[in-house]
């Protein structure tokens, strides 16, 4: 009876302090939403950026959409063993078991921290990988062809997200999750929540058996996505020398969407823990 009572008791505490964290990462979502809306305004800085985009060959953009796409195709198909060699599959699984424990045992802000710390380090050595790869080619003028290099090391940050919250990247409805996260962190402010609302359905019914898919569409959606987020930056790498600017951005746009993924992948293992001890009680 004690015994019982006392697991009540402990999951009463659980709940209270993930639902404590689940409001603070709401309002911090909601906060970022607020801040699109209020400003509203196009800044001088994407007014320049959009006016130098339009003079930039359409065929430019084509051929970075279908780059990225063919990429991801590629990946998806039959790449992801190779990502896999570039870090410790079962390490970091070991990681994420013993960090759950802890939060399990003491589910407060400084245990969701030591399950997250280990993943921060990791985007940190990744987005100076970026940084390397992107400025380099850039020297030489070279911009489309580290389209792959990219966004293998990107997907290789985003797995290494998902192993530390304990989600399975393998699976294709967890691909198509990533899609969508890629999608909804780069898109513009104009489509922004539309892409965020899209990736909260898919995370609240992608465990529904018989879901609908279509993983070309999503696939799709990101090489867009990312075409459009790095359209300058591309047409600049290509230039010899200057090339060096467009490869600065490439980090950047590795912490926009690790930044994201980050966030919806802690906010599903809150989702995960919530609905575990709500069984349990």
């Amino acid at each position: 009876m004690y015994e019982r009572l006392y697991l009540c008791l402990g999951g009463i505490l659980v709940a209270r302090s993930l639902d404590k964290e689940w409001k603070r990462l709401v309002v911090k979502e909601e906060k970022k939403y607020k801040k699109i809306e209020m400003n509203g305004k196009t800044s001088k800085f994407d007014e320049l950026k959009q006016g130098v985009e339009k003079k930039i060959p359409e065929k430019l953009s084509k051929t970075l959409h279908e780059g990225f796409y063919k990429a991801f195709q590629l990946i998806f198909s039959k790449g992801i063993s190779v990502i896999e060699k570039t870090y410790n599959e079962d390490e970091l699984a070991l990681d994420f078991t013993v960090n759950n424990l802890r939060v399990e045992r003491k589910p407060d802000s400084k245990s969701l921290k030591e399950l997250e710390r280990g993943i921060k380090k990791g985007q940190r050595i990744n987005t100076c990988t970026t940084m390397v790869e992107g400025i380099g080619l850039g020297v030489f003028g070279v911009g489309l062809p580290d389209i792959p290099l990219f966004l293998g090391i990107l997907l290789k940050g985003i797995y290494e997200a998902s192993i530390g919250y304990g989600f399975n990247y393998k699976e294709e409805k967890e691909q198509i999750l990533i899609l969508k996260m890629i999608t909804a962190s780069l898109c513009g402010d104009e489509r922004k929540e539309e892409a965020n609302k899209d990736v909260e359905s898919w995370m609240t019914h992608m465990d529904v058996p018989d879901i609908i898919t279509n993983i070309e569409e999503d696939m799709q959606k990101a090489s867009r996505a990312l075409s459009d987020a790095m359209l300058l930056s591309k047409f600049l790498q290509g230039f010899f020398i200057v090339g060096m600017v467009g490869g600065v951005a490439n980090p950047f746009i590795y912490q926009k969407v690790l930044k994201y993924v980050t966030l919806k992948y802690k906010k599903r293992y809150i989702i995960e823990k919530r609905k575990s001890i709500k069984n349990v009680r």
